[in-house]
C-alpha cells in the first residue's frame, strides 16, 4: 500500500490592492466637473416638461375658442367674435398654473364655415435661465368648422315631408308649424330635387337603444312605423310633453313610397307644445359639437341641423393672414 504524501494546504492570504497615489480622488474630481452638466440637463428636462404641459393647456384654450366661435356662427349669430373667443380661451386654459406664461397675443379668424384661432406667447424658464435661456416661444393654432348634419338620431321617432318643412318658411325666421301626430301623410308638393312628393309626417321605427328616436343618414331610407294607426311604445304622452322647450333633430324626406321614405336632410325643431295628438314648434339653426375622429361629410343639404367639429389646421382653406394684419 502506497502512502500518500503532500503538503498541508495553508491558510488563504488576502492582499489589499492599492491604487497609484496619483489616482486618489479622481472620481470626486470627475463628478465635480460633470455636475454642472448633469444639473443643466435636469433643469432643461424640467423646463421642457413645463413648457409642454403649458402648450397642451394653451391648445385646449385655442380649441375651445375656435369651437365656440364656430358654434355661434353655425347658429346664425357670429356676433362679436373677440369676446367669445377670449372668454372660452381663458375658461379652458390652465397654463398659468403649470408654467410662467408671459403676455402674448392671440387672433381669431372666420372664413366661410371655418374658424381659426392662433396665438404666440413667451414662457419664462425656471432653471434654463441660468444657462442663458430665460424664455422660450410657444405658438399654437387650432381650427374648427361647421357643416350640415349628415347623420343623426332624431329626438322623436318622427319624419316630416319636404312640403311641411318648406311651408314653415325660412329657418330661424319662419312661422310656428303644427304637426298632426294622428293623421296619415297626404297632399303633395314639388320635392327638393324636382318631381312630386307626399306631404305630412309619419311615425318611424325606433333604433336600437333609443326609446323614441330613429337613426338615419342622408340619402338612406327610413321605415314607417307599423301599424300606421299607432305610435312607437316609447313615444309616450309623458315623453312627448318632456320635449317642450327642447330642440330636436328630425329627418326630412324627399320622397315616400309605400312604407319607406328617402331622407333628404336633417332639420332642427324647437318644440313649443306637444301632446299625444300634435307637436308644434319652429325650425331653427341648431349646432352641436361632435367629437368624431373623422370629420363628418360637409355636402349634406343644409336644413338647420348643423355639426361643429375641430379640424386639422393643415386643411384650413381660408386666407392665411399675418396675425394682426387688417388685410391679407
Amino acid at each position: 500500500m502506497r502512502r500518500l504524501t503532500g503538503q498541508r494546504p495553508g491558510r488563504p492570504r488576502w492582499t489589499r490592492l492599492r491604487g497609484r497615489d496619483g489616482e486618489r480622488g479622481g472620481i470626486a474630481v470627475a463628478t465635480a466637473l460633470l455636475m454642472p452638466i448633469f444639473l443643466g440637463l435636469a433643469a432643461l428636462a424640467v423646463d421642457t416638461a413645463g413648457v409642454w404641459a403649458a402648450r397642451q393647456q394653451v391648445v385646449n384654450g385655442a380649441d375651445a375658442a375656435a369651437l365656440a366661435v364656430a358654434t355661434d356662427c353655425a347658429a346664425g349669430n357670429c356676433g362679436d367674435i373677440k369676446p367669445t373667443a377670449e372668454s372660452y380661451f381663458f375658461a379652458n386654459n390652465e397654463a398659468a398654473k403649470l408654467a410662467d406664461l408671459k403676455a402674448g397675443s392671440g387672433w381669431i379668424y372666420v372664413d366661410g364655415r371655418q374658424t381659426r384661432a392662433t396665438g404666440t406667447w413667451l414662457v419664462r424658464h425656471f432653471f434654463a435661465g441660468a444657462l442663458g435661456f430665460p424664455t422660450g416661444s410657444l405658438s399654437v393654432e387650432s381650427t374648427a368648422a361647421w357643416a350640415p348634419v349628415a347623420s343623426s338620431t332624431s329626438g322623436i321617432a318622427l319624419a316630416v315631408s319636404w312640403c311641411t318643412f318648406r311651408a314653415a318658411g325660412p329657418v330661424n325666421g319662419g312661422s310656428t308649424v303644427s304637426i298632426n301626430l294622428t293623421a296619415q301623410p297626404s297632399g303633395s308638393c314639388t320635392g327638393p330635387t324636382g318631381g312630386s312628393t307626399t306631404g305630412g309626417a309619419m311615425w318611424t321605427t325606433t333604433s336600437a337603444g333609443s326609446a323614441c328616436g330613429t337613426t338615419a343618414a342622408v340619402q338612406t331610407a327610413i321605415t314607417r312605423y307599423q301599424p300606421t294607426s299607432s305610435r312607437p311604445a316609447g313615444c309616450t304622452s309623458a315623453y312627448l310633453s318632456g320635449l317642450v322647450g327642447r330642440t330636436v333633430d328630425v329627418p326630412v324626406w324627399s320622397s315616400l313610397s309605400g312604407g319607406t321614405a328617402q331622407v333628404y336632410g336633417w332639420a332642427s325643431l324647437r318644440v313649443t307644445a306637444a301632446d299625444s295628438t300634435s307637436i308644434s314648434g319652429r325650425f331653427v339653426n341648431q349646432p352641436r359639437q361632435v367629437g368624431d375622429a373623422t370629420p363628418p361629410p360637409t355636402n349634406a343639404p343644409d336644413l338647420g341641423a348643423r355639426a361643429v367639429f375641430l379640424t386639422d389646421p393643415s386643411t384650413w382653406t381660408g386666407a392665411r393672414c399675418q396675425d394682426g394684419a387688417t388685410t391679407c
